[in-house]
């Protein structure tokens, strides 16, 4: 008899890792703005490249999209500015005049939930089209770069007070 207990119990899928949970949230964040903006995985230029796989610094460029909902933006890459002590990237100068998505650092909101970093969030909706900008990135899992830290500036631009991090 074949019945329901083929089934596996819901339990079974809320066990799920971690690090699984995130590369599900960063397949949907990569979805989500390839819905929304119409730049997405299919353009091979938002791929990272394999020469700044453990990036951690800065990222100057122009905005070429950002996700109304505020969980990531394309930046097309002209210079590598500082990069920190944790870089470990082998070539970051590969990223020149290529077309990245740098999402929203994904953590925990103050219930403890998974959630955007709200402040973030609100830098990556004020983003238009066109613009220069420097952002600190970082690669540290996966194939993703998200936002590291939020200059002063781009702090009190999302709406947050400049002294916050």
């Amino acid at each position: 008899m074949h019945g329901t207990n083929h089934i596996p119990h819901w339990s079974t899928f809320m066990s799920i890792t971690r690090v699984t949970r995130r590369a599900v949230v960063c397949a949907t964040l990569l979805v989500t703005f390839t819905v929304m903006t119409g730049v997405g995985a299919a353009d091979k230029s938002l791929k990272l490249p394999a020469g700044l796989k453990g990036f951690s610094g800065q990222l100057k460029g122009t905005v070429v999209e950002a996700a109304k909902d505020g969980r990531g933006f394309a930046i097309k890459v002209t210079e590598i500015g500082k990069t920190w002590k944790k870089n470990t990237a082998k070539n970051p100068q590969e990223a020149i005049g290529k077309t990245l998505l740098i999402n929203a650092q994904f953590g925990k909101n103050d219930a403890g939930k998974p959630a955007m970093n709200e402040s973030h969030v609100r830098f990556i909706k004020s983003l238009k089209r066109g613009e220069e900008l420097t952002v600190e990135a970082v690669n540290d899992e996966g194939e993703r770069l998200h936002l590291l830290e939020l200059s002063k500036e781009q702090r009190e631009r999302g709406g947050e007070g400049g002294d916050k991090k």
